[in-house]
């Protein structure tokens, strides 16, 4: 129920308004103005109702009390409508002294009145400074959780989540404690009051050792191949490190995917090989027919079967290791990235033809020219809005492909070399490029963030952040998202 909602069920204008055309000439008695019956329906409120959340949400003012209760009612009242949590809350707020602040009814809202009653009402927190100084009541008693978004609390989470009822509890994770003295950098932000970096690098003890992409595997670790020492590495989001020598020295390890079967699929651009690495560390490989294939990109098709690229074709492997490959229009069409579409089909760039390919499960080839000539694709991925988003390298511009073919493309100001892409845990197009990280909207909105080293492959991590190879300066690193 909105707040207008149950002040007209109270009868707002004859209970505010004393002689008013049509009311008593003289203030009515209300059971519930003092605290309310506990759970009184009417005002009070049946338990669980938002108007008796009202009775927790108004503190310790007899304004504040207004509708919903106040003082040691409040107990009272505020059980009835604990379990409507924010909207209680609220209702006590604007009722009581002024609507917005809710005067000393939910900031100062005594805990206890507000307390497990309408927590809500407490959701301006605790004393002032947990839920924000002078912000409880109605604007952060639980009505939209605003308490730790307005005043920042004392820590995340703690600007009303903690009592803060339904709504106060979204507010109080928005908060994050106080607020930083001074605006930060764009490469960090704000946390209890101190400015920190958005990224965590992590470096691998390998001299040279040079990881180049890297995927979010099915058990809930990062993995990321090293051309430099043959190896594949797991790192955790604690960022502890593990490694796995591939058998095949000087394979050239390259591209990675998630399999249907819960392994890491991966290319060996210099073996004529594919492989795979269990969770537990265990590598099979796979020779490819030609022998001398030099596979690139690689990927889980819709069809349960891995799809890779190769020199003039499309390579396909089941999960057993059947090759099976899938002459491309062009000999020396180049293809290299590749990617599951949202269609089902797979999609892949042609460098050299600078063309986006797209291959059904059952092997037709259908080829779309890039508007930019000699763009150089880098990187495609399958992006939330039902489309394809890739890298134009020489064009410093990111493109967009429907499924139908339409290709849109949007410039990056300042851009130096983009390289890969993935979709972020915002929904968004994130993309690396020289020395920074950048995101991109759906309309062509750009935003790139500073980072300390050249990033190369990035995708989004089982703990909400983005995380990003460095090749030449042989670290992982994690990027805190705005």
């Amino acid at each position: 129920m909105g707040r207008f909602s149950q002040w007209r069920l109270l009868g707002p204008i004859c209970l505010l308004t004393v002689g008013a055309a049509g009311c008593p000439t003289k203030e009515v008695p209300n059971p519930n103005w003092d605290g309310g019956a506990a759970g009184a329906a009417a005002t009070g409120g049946a338990a669980g109702t938002a108007a008796a959340g009202g009775a927790g949400g108004s503190g310790g003012s007899g304004a504040g009390g207004g509708l919903g209760g106040h003082g040691a009612a409040g107990a009272a009242g505020g059980l009835a409508g604990s379990s409507s949590g924010g909207a209680g809350g609220g209702v006590g707020g604007e009722t009581g002294g002024t609507i917005a602040t809710g005067g000393s009814i939910g900031s100062g809202g005594v805990p206890a009145t507000g307390g497990s009653s309408a927590k809500g009402g407490m959701g301006g927190g605790t004393p002032l400074a947990t839920g924000g100084a002078g912000s409880g009541g109605m604007a952060t008693g639980g009505r939209t959780g605003s308490g730790g978004t307005a005043t920042g609390g004392t820590t995340v989470g703690s600007g009303g989540a903690a009592a803060g009822g339904m709504a106060g509890g979204a507010g109080g994770g928005a908060g994050s404690g106080p607020a930083c003295a001074h605006p930060c950098a764009a490469s960090a932000y704000c946390d209890s009051g101190t400015c920190k970096s958005r990224v965590t690098e992590f470096a691998l003890q390998d001299t040279g050792a040079k990881p180049r992409y890297i995927i979010a595997g099915a058990d809930g670790n990062l993995w990321f191949s090293d051309s430099s020492y043959d190896k594949i590495r797991r790192i955790s989001p604690s960022g502890t490190i593990s490694e796995f020598i591939v058998p095949t020295a000087g394979s050239g390890l390259g591209s990675l995917t998630l399999g249907a079967d819960g392994n890491v699929w991966f290319t060996e651009e210099n073996a004529a090989k594919i492989g795979l690495i269990t969770p537990s560390g265990q590598i099979t490989e796979f020779p490819l027919d030609s022998g001398v294939a030099v596979p690139q990109g690689i990927t889980a098709g819709s069809d349960g079967r891995i799809w890779y690229t190769e020199w003039g074709q499309i390579g396909i492997s089941t999960l057993a290791g059947m090759i099976s490959t899938k002459a491309l229009p062009a000999v020396d069409a180049g293809p290299s990235a590749i990617t599951l579409g949202p269609d089902g089909n797979t999609w892949f760039l042609e460098v050299n033809s600078n063309k986006i390919g797209r291959i059904t499960p059952s092997g037709t080839v259908v080829e779309f020219d890039i508007p930019t000539p000699g763009a150089n694709p880098m990187g495609i991925t399958a992006g939330s809005d039902n489309a394809l988003w890739f890298t134009e390298t020489n064009a410093n511009r990111i493109g967009r492909i429907t499924t139908s073919g339409t290709v849109t493309e949007f410039p990056v100001p300042g851009a130096v070399s983009l390289q890969r892409l993935t979709v972020g845990p915002d929904s968004k197009i994130w993309f690396t490029d020289t020395s920074a990280v950048g995101r991109i909207d759906t309309s062509g909105t750009v935003a790139e963030f500073p980072v300390p080293a050249d990033p190369y492959a990035l995708t989004s991590g089982p703990d909400g952040q983005l995380w990003f190879t460095e090749q030449q300066a042989g670290k992982i690193g994690r990027f805190v998202v705005p």
